[in-house]
Formats: structure tokens, sequence, C-alpha cells
């Protein structure tokens, strides 16, 4: 048995371009559906171990919903993912001042104006018939730029309409993580997990660690080694369902939808503070200024 490859019509942007989707059913019932606007992920629906499929990522049915989306639901973000210290960098002697965008209006963050040389990449979802997505990046410039990508998938393992991801099981494969200061900018030390509310080494409910953590996960973890390795994975023992990640990046941004609040998605279901989370396989924070040693 092979995976069966779908295609539709999306939606078609204001420019009359037409946004095609793509949905991948693997034999074992896990389906994925992505859209060619953004290189987005825009359903997952997999099967529990009763063989009951719901969706278990957050995004909308609606193209117009990607188009005013401030989540990045799903999407390939880029050109730079994560924070950017003051919107600010140096390349070649030369000061390159991007859009500042993150909650605080200080930071730069997942954004791609400002930056130096026109960027052509190619985002490749490959899926096989044992329910293993695997994403592939490529990207040529026209002059030197940074590049750090990632995909900002949402997972709430219950289901989408389920509420909080509180019930979930978490595991990181991690020692150590970068410290960062209020405004969630890395300050240059990466600090060891041992005897903190950061340790995840060992499965661990996160109903019972995130009131520990000041509102919740947004964290990047160092992950020793190179190339593809293990990275962690997420557990709901209800319903069976788990994903396991493994990258070649340097580090894991583990983000438990903290700031998300009252956003209207698939099926017209509202979500919340905690109603999902991202697992971002990418480089360093802010490491155009930041040059953190491993």
């Amino acid at each position: 048995m092979v995976v069966k490859i779908t295609e539709s019509l999306f939606g078609v942007t204001k420019n009359e371009n037409e946004v095609k989707k793509y949905t991948l059913t693997s034999p074992n019932g896990l389906e994925i559906s992505l859209i060619n606007y953004g290189a987005t992920i825009q359903s997952i629906r997999q099967p529990d171990r009763n063989n009951q499929v719901a969706e278990i990522t957050l995004g909308y049915d609606t193209l117009q919903g990607y188009v005013e989306d401030k989540s990045s639901f799903g999407c390939t973000v880029g050109r730079v993912t994560n924070r950017i210290k003051d919107g600010k960098f140096e390349l070649d002697g030369k000061l390159y001042e991007l859009e500042k965008t993150d909650g605080t209006k200080k930071h730069h963050l997942h954004g791609e104006d400002g930056y130096p040389g026109q960027v052509d990449v190619t985002v490749t979802y490959h899926l096989n018939d044992d329910n293993y997505l695997r994403i592939d990046y490529h990207a040529t410039s026209t002059q030197a730029t940074p590049i750090n990508m990632t995909n900002h998938a949402y997972f709430n393992l219950a289901g989408h309409n389920s509420g909080t991801i509180l019930n979930h099981h978490i595991e990181v494969n991690s020692n150590r993580y970068l410290a960062t200061d209020d405004e969630l900018i890395p300050t240059g030390t990466i600090a060891s997990v041992d005897n903190t509310s950061f340790d995840l080494r060992t499965l661990t409910l996160l109903g019972e660690r995130i009131g520990k953590v000041c509102d919740g996960y947004d964290i990047m973890y160092v992950v020793d080694g190179s190339g593809r390795r293990y990275f962690g994975k997420v557990l709901h023992r209800e319903s069976g369902r788990a994903i396991s990640t493994e990258s070649t990046q340097n580090g894991l941004q583990l983000y438990t939808s903290n700031m998300l609040k009252q956003v209207t998605g698939h099926d017209g279901v509202v979500y919340d503070k905690y109603g999902a989370l991202c697992l971002e396989t990418q480089n360093y924070s802010d490491s155009v200024n930041n040059q953190v040693k491993r």
C-alpha cells in the first residue's frame, strides 16, 4: 500500500492566484493536508487507539483565515524564525533594521521583510506508510543573508476542540536551555535543566509542571549531537495518540500557546491559552546577534 495524494482548490487570493490543498493519506489512516500558501500544514487528522479520527492541529477551514492569521498556525516560518533583539542585526559591516513584530513591539519575530537579498525557498513534505512525516527545507539567496526556518504547527493530540494540552505528557531530549530575559531574548548563557521546571528529560505531565513555569513554556532547548537525532515526544494517554520529533537543527523551541487568545479556527472552535503546543526545531533564537557556544 502507498500514500494517497489528492488535490483540491482551497481558495483564491485577492490577486487571483489559486491556492491548492494537497491531502496525503497513509494506509494507516493518517491524513495531512497542505496548502501552497505559506507552505502550510492546514490539517492533520490522526486515528486514536480505537481508530477514531480527530483533527489534532489548530488551523482554519478557509484561505481568509490564513490571510488574517496572527498565530502562524501550521505555516513555514522565515526568513528567520524566533526573535531578533531590537529588530536589528549587522552583516558584512552593514546594519539591517527589521519590523518589530513580537508582543512587546520591541523585537523582530518570525518575519521576512527587511533582510538583504531575495530568497527562493522550497519546502518538501514526505509522508510514508508508517506515518512518518519528513519536512525538508532548501533555500537560495541572491546575497548573504541569515536563514532560520521551521514549521509552526500547533498540536493537541486529544483533538483541536478538546480544550487545553495540560493532560498531555511530554519528553524533551535536552540537558540545557537558552536562558532569556523577561522579553524572551537570550542572555548568552546556556543553563542546565537540573533541578528546574525546564527538566523534561522523562515523560512529564504538563498540567503538573506548567504552573511552575512563568505563564507556560516558551523556551529554546539545546539538543546535543549532530545530524538527524531524537528531540522529544508528546503523548496523550487517553486517546493513545503520540508524536515524536527528530531534526538536524541545534535546538527545539517548546511553546505551549501561552499568548493564544480567543482565535476562531477549524469548525468554528475558539482556541485559547494552552490550547496546543508547538515543537519548533530550529537554530537558536537571536543567533544573528548572539553567537551562543554549544
